[in-house]
């Protein structure tokens, strides 16, 4: 519907305004229009791009004029963070999601705190961009071929990367911006687990380690919404809280409440838990038929497209120590851990990995002493 809708708006304004704006194109050459459309698609995807960087810094404009502090700002895996009053730039990336601008929210206000225009800062300086381009398109008469197209073009994808964010629903498996703000309206648990998610983020890119967070901020009401993807994070964080506790029993009830509602959540979401639930196997019973199941094409397709996120390769260093039992491929993981702990832009959770690939480490190096 998003691109019907975008495809009228093309028709219509080209009809009207932009006829031979393009000079050649309509001709009776069927190449050189041919050439012609294969450039302007060309060249909207790169303005698309272009505003994924826009719609990022929208949400880091409105988030700081509305009391929010700066965490991190990515584009693809590009991640440049603060890190002791200077920027740095990081590799990171979540896969399905093209950026990502993470903020430490400011301090609660009667249990409120401002989430709407935060949330909508990208689409709201997607469509600032796209109407002043469009209009000086139309309305300047300097402007000619070929920035006239140009800034026709670079509406047209800032109008789409508002649409696809300003409409709630999910791509690739991800919530996007108004999928969040009708999430939060919607549930009370929900608007505490966004507030949470971020404050967590803030204070792990500190430094500081989840097991020294207060439990109790982890834990969901027992009628709470667990599809929901919000209260799905403040469940995953309990888990990391007793992962960083080395509660790996505990850790497994948290995994296990995901089971019955497997088919409603998040795709994301699906992929990480099982990545976790196939790790609390590696390490305890190692049932291989059980793993094999969780393992599947799709799983393998997900763990490498997330080669910035460290918790991936601690997965891949158990699954090679423990199912494979071949040491010198856990140990090649351990080291590219270690390597990515160097640079992980959020410290408290590469602290936290690097506890449990020694731990790894420990069990191999006990296991061979065994032998």
């Amino acid at each position: 519907m998003i691109c019907l809708l975008l495809g009228f708006f093309i028709g219509y304004l080209s009809a009207k305004y932009f006829d031979g704006m393009i000079p050649g194109i309509g001709s009776d050459n069927l190449v050189t229009d041919l050439i012609y459309m294969f450039g302007i698609l060309l060249i909207l995807i790169i303005l698309y791009l272009v505003h994924i960087i826009i719609h990022e810094a929208g949400h880091l404009v409105f988030g700081l004029a509305t009391g929010y502090s700066f965490v991190s700002f990515r584009v693809g895996s590009y991640t440049i963070i603060k890190e002791d009053g200077k920027f740095k730039s990081k590799k990171f990336n979540i896969p399905g999601t093209a950026g990502q601008c993470l903020m430490m929210p400011p301090d609660l206000k009667d249990g409120k705190y401002p989430f709407v225009i935060y949330n909508f800062g990208g689409v709201i300086m997607n469509l600032i961009t796209s109407v002043i381009s469009i209009l000086s398109a139309i309305f300047i008469k300097e402007v000619v071929f070929p920035l006239n197209i140009f800034l026709v073009l670079f509406a047209l994808a800032g109008i789409f990367a508002a649409l696809t964010n300003g409409i709630p629903f999910k791509i690739s498996g991800v919530a996007n911006d108004a999928y969040n703000v009708m999430s939060i309206v919607k549930d009370e648990e929900a608007r505490r687990g966004f507030y949470l998610q971020l404050r967590v983020n803030g204070l792990l890119s500190s430094g500081m380690r989840i097991k020294d967070m207060d439990p109790s901020l982890f834990v969901l009401e027992e009628d709470s919404d667990i599809t929901n993807p919000l209260n799905t994070g403040i469940r995953l964080m309990e888990y990391n809280w007793h992962l960083d506790n080395m509660d790996f029993d505990r850790a497994r009830v948290c995994m296990d409440s995901f089971i019955p509602y497997f088919d409603k959540l998040l795709p994301l979401y699906t992929y990480e838990i099982n990545c976790e639930r196939m790790f609390l196997e590696l390490i305890e019973g190692c049932n291989k038929g059980f793993i094999d199941r969780l393992y599947s094409s799709e799983l393998k397709k997900y763990i490498k497209a997330a080669k910035f996120m460290i918790g991936k390769r601690r997965i891949l260093m158990a699954y090679e120590a423990f199912y494979n039992e071949d040491e010198q491929k856990a140990l090649e993981h351990y080291k590219d851990l270690k390597k990515l702990y160097r640079s992980y832009p959020v410290k408290g959770e590469a602290d936290m990995e690097l506890m449990l690939a020694d731990w790894i480490k420990d069990k191999i190096e006990q296991k061979n002493k065994e032998r």
